[in-house]
């Protein structure tokens, strides 16, 4: 059964949902592993309907008006499979039209889990970056890479990447759900905008050294470029009421604009930039399965925003670097930058979105090094590791 199953699923003929219970070893033979998730319910996973998309790239959706369908694209599920409640997600590059294919080789994926047990749904959504070049002879060079830790170009670092990692809440379905996905057609289920709302989020934050045994600030100061990087969360709600943080779209700034924040002293600084979150309705024969909100681009806009907390306390020996030389110094590599609040979203979906951003050459930190703040820390580890960097100022080893 399980045989006949995954050959009809193959065919093509059960490319928008199908139950998924095919061995990892057999889906990974055309489709290469583009993310991974598990879900909060401990149930497993091999009886749930699977359905996956892939969504239009920022520079398809920035024409879309309210109230028009988005063009989805409907990719097969042979690709998924389960382990108890965790999932492996696997496409062929194959599948992805160019169409599909944004900046930097970013694909929007989305995927929905019904489970017919007990009524639960899920959705998510996450960006996975293609990179390797579509020969004549054939398209399996190119594979999937994790947005954050592969670079921009998708050139290098690729192939040492793990795939994307994502947690999913499985809920209960709206009232109709289950009537709905069982036995859809595909020509009645779409995607409609239906709003869209823009909001500030922190993409970075500063720490300049306090005084100490002198008497000015240091300064810390961030670029963000013209072809830079930020993952926004994405949210969903099946009721139309109380939304749920799910998964994430990486979005490239390509309004053409470059930005660096003047040198700024003050103690605690969030920099922020204006992301657009276009708004979705997803039925299935007039039965709304979802509303869903996710980042389709940036505004061009960005702020400063000292905020009135006491910056965090990272010394330590293990963490630190002490007496360094006079300079300029800049954090162009190391763990992303996170933050799980950094989508000021609450009045407008009741709670706030994540933020995650890679250091590159075109989104940076730096801070002015000289005799009188000579110290960095890393909240995690030393600067060039960490996410986040503070700067301390000197003889500050002797607090230890």
């Amino acid at each position: 059964m399980i045989a006949k199953r995954a050959a009809v699923l193959a065919a093509g003929v059960c490319t928008v949902v199908g139950f998924v219970n095919v061995p990892a070893s057999q889906a990974a033979t055309r489709a290469l592993v583009a993310f991974t998730g598990q879900v909060d319910a401990k149930l497993p996973l091999d009886k749930d309907r699977f359905t996956l998309r892939a969504d239009l790239p920022p520079a398809e959706t920035a024409r879309l008006a309210n109230g028009e369908e988005v063009p989805m694209l409907n990719l097969p599920t042979t690709g998924i499979s389960t382990n108890g409640n965790s999932f492996t997600v696997a496409v062929d590059p194959a599948d992805v039209p160019d169409r599909y294919i944004g900046p930097h080789g970013l694909v929007s994926l989305e995927m929905e889990i019904y489970d017919p047990r007990s009524n639960g749904y899920a959705w998510t959504a996450q960006s996975v970056r293609l990179v390797g070049q579509r020969t004549a002879r054939s398209a399996s060079a190119r594979h999937w890479a994790n947005p954050i830790t592969s670079t921009q170009t998708g050139t290098t670092r690729a192939l040492t990447s793990l795939p994307p990692h994502i947690k999913v809440h499985l809920g209960k379905a709206a009232k109709g759900v289950k009537a709905a996905l069982v036995s859809p057609r595909a020509d009645t289920c779409r995607t409609t905008k239906i709003g869209q709302n823009d909001a500030w989020a922190t993409i970075g934050e500063g720490y300049p050294a306090a005084p100490g045994y002198g008497t000015k600030r240091g300064t810390a100061w961030m670029t963000h470029s013209n072809g830079s990087e930020v993952t926004y969360g994405a949210a969903v709600t099946t009721n139309g009421t109380k939304w749920s943080a799910s998964g994430s779209a990486s979005v490239a700034n390509t309004k053409g604009f470059d930005f660096q924040w003047d040198a700024d002293t003050n103690p605690n600084i969030s920099y922020r930039a204006e992301a657009r979150y276009y708004k979705y309705k997803y039925d299935c024969g007039g039965v709304i399965i979802n509303r869903k909100v996710k980042a389709v681009s940036e505004t061009g806009g960005v702020k400063t925003v000292h905020v009135k907390a006491n910056p965090p306390y990272w010394l330590s020996r293990t963490k630190c670097t002490f007496d360094m030389p006079a300079g300029t110094w800049t954090k162009t590599t190391g763990k992303a930058y996170s933050n799980a609040g950094g989508v000021k979203f609450d009045s407008v979906i009741g709670i706030d979105l994540s933020t995650s951003r890679a250091y590159t050459k075109g989104s940076t930190l730096s801070y002015k090094m000289d005799a009188g703040h000579d110290s960095l820390c890393g909240n995690t580890d030393k600067p060039a590791y960490a996410s986040k960097v503070q700067q301390y100022y000197n003889r500050i080893q002797e607090e230890l």
